[in-house]
């Protein structure tokens, strides 16, 4: 009896050394053929005017245990957001301070770890710059969706199959996948660009009110410029500045050109913890009529947005979007002395034509005489 336990036991034993290390040596294996794959945060045109909102390619197809490293495009700034079916923190917030809004720093500085298993909010923070990166190993078979926190309608799908599965695609093949949208995105934006048609409305007073395109989008795809860049109208006249784009925010911000550009963010360290990224001008500033180079601006205007500025004064007026200046989203608006109005052919002092004048002083002569006539009739028949 005693021998046959001894012996149960030490196949046991045996047993679960054997099962141990083909645990281990499956683990192993599995990290052995874990891959990392690459997808591109975004894309732009040359002189960043374009710009792709999206992820390239916009699904990507993965095994447990892979990683994706997700790598900025542009010279531009994204996250890579999970939001695992929560709500999307809100942007921006307030500040705490002087009525000033902030950067949300859930969604300005990385959160959650290394791994993703389809729960939790887990995000990149700001991706800044071209080169800038972020990696996220998947650790659960399943479907995830991903956004970015910036800009509305950028988001993406990770597929995730059992470890083992076949691949859909190579990296070359996603490569390729990836240029394809980048391609049709800036195309897209570029269309966009190219049809948009100066405009300008008659007001009552004489004046005109001009429209110029706050930015341009869809499709996620962008163009961060005003159109037209530059504008010359007459004093008194009004310029309506729409955002056309759902991805993006914008301002219209008049400065003065000699000094700096007004900031988009100012970093505020905190006793501990991240630094606040105030806002400092989220708000509108300055009133509506432009009338120095001084600082009026619209504040921060979302997607079906517009602000009005009117233009009493001639001068040239410079203006910036302060979160796209490093993108070059500059303009300048030219206001020229109003013409004086117009008078008829032939007018004198009055602003009556020769003729008219000449005929009213007849019919004043002509009642002049008719009135003496009439006096003298009444006079004759009272001798």
């Amino acid at each position: 009896m005693g021998r046959s336990v001894v012996r149960l036991l030490l196949g046991v034993l045996l047993a679960l050394a054997l099962g141990s290390g083909t645990l281990a040596s499956a683990a192993a294996r599995l990290r052995q053929d874990a891959t990392t794959w690459h997808v591109k945060v975004g894309g732009e045109s040359d002189d960043h005017a374009l710009q792709a909102q999206a992820f390239l390619p916009t699904t990507i197809t993965i095994n447990e245990g892979d990683t994706i490293n997700w790598t900025m495009n542009a010279a531009f700034v994204h996250t890579v957001t999970f939001l695992s079916g929560g709500p999307p923190p809100p942007e921006p917030i307030p500040a705490g301070e002087d009525n000033l809004l902030m950067l949300n720093p859930q969604n300005a500085f990385p959160v959650g770890g290394p791994t993703y298993d389809g729960t939790g909010f887990v995000g990149s923070g700001i991706l800044d710059g071209k080169g800038a990166s972020f990696s996220l190993t998947f650790t659960k078979a399943g479907t995830y969706g991903y956004v970015c926190m910036l800009h509305p309608g950028m988001a993406g799908t990770v597929v995730v199959q059992p470890a083992g599965s076949p691949y859909p695609m190579t990296q070359a093949q996603v490569d390729a996948q990836a240029n394809t949208e980048l391609y049709a995105k800036l195309s897209f934006a570029n269309q966009q660009l190219t049809s948009v048609q100066p405009a300008a409305q008659a007001n009552p007073d004489g004046t005109k009110t001009y429209t110029v395109i706050n930015g341009i989008g869809g499709n996620q795809a962008t163009v961060l410029r005003f159109l037209p860049v530059n504008l010359t109208i007459k004093a008194g006249d009004s310029v309506a500045f729409p955002v056309q784009d759902p991805h993006e925010i914008h301002t219209v911000t008049f400065y003065d050109p000699s000094g700096p550009v007004p900031p988009f963010l100012d970093p505020r360290p905190q006793p501990s913890g991240p630094p606040k990224l105030i806002i400092p001008h989220a708000l509108p500033e300055g009133g509506t009529r432009v009338e120095s180079q001084g600082l009026y601006n619209s504040g921060i205007l979302g997607p079906g947005q517009s602000y009005t500025f009117t233009f009493p004064k001639p001068g040239v007026y410079s203006y910036v979007c302060v979160i796209h200046a490093p993108q070059g989203m500059f303009g300048t608006i030219t206001v020229e002395a109003a013409a004086p109005p117009a008078r008829l052919p032939g007018t004198g002092g009055a602003g009556l034509p020769a003729g008219l004048a000449l005929g009213a002083l007849s019919l004043l002569a002509a009642g002049a005489a008719l009135t003496w006539g009439v006096r003298r009739t009444i006079a004759a028949s009272m001798r």
